[in-house]
């Protein structure tokens, strides 16, 4: 047995790291569903009350929205692909493991900043817009 982890174990360590991703992936994705379909259908039916009393729902701002999945999805898929890139590194013992393993990493906090950032101000350019308010540049230009 000590030969065959010896020999293998790079190997199998990436199919247990692709195993327990599998799993974890067969798991939450269905109840990720069920939460959307649930939060859909209260949705659903807050609209209808509304509209039954009379009252004009408020609109479903879907960039707001996005811009918060994209604050959430992508330091997350960056966070991973790092790490894969670091595991695979590690597995087949690569020469050069420390720089590519900070450039990696240096690369997925970047990218995980600027979609912050961004989905951020965003968010906030949202909420003003919303409210009515104009920037002082705004107010300046327009008379």
């Amino acid at each position: 047995m000590d030969t065959i982890w010896e020999k293998h174990s790079s190997e199998l360590v990436i199919l247990a790291l692709v195993t327990l991703v599998m799993v974890a992936l067969f798991v939450l994705v269905p109840q990720l569903l069920r939460v959307h379909q649930k939060t859909q259908e209260q949705r659903h039916a807050e609209r209808i009350k509304a509209i039954e009393h009379g009252m004009m729902p408020p609109p479903l701002d879907e960039r707001a929205r996005a811009a918060g999945r994209t604050a959430l999805l992508v330091p997350s898929v960056t966070v991973v692909s790092a790490a894969t890139v670091t595991c695979f590194l590690v597995a087949y013992r690569s020469e050069s493991l420390l720089a590519v393993t900070i450039s990696v990493w240096s690369v997925a906090g970047v990218v995980s900043l600027a979609a912050i950032t961004g989905s951020v101000a965003l968010i906030g350019r949202l909420a003003q817009l919303d409210t009515g308010e104009l920037d002082e540049e705004e107010q300046r230009v327009t008379p």
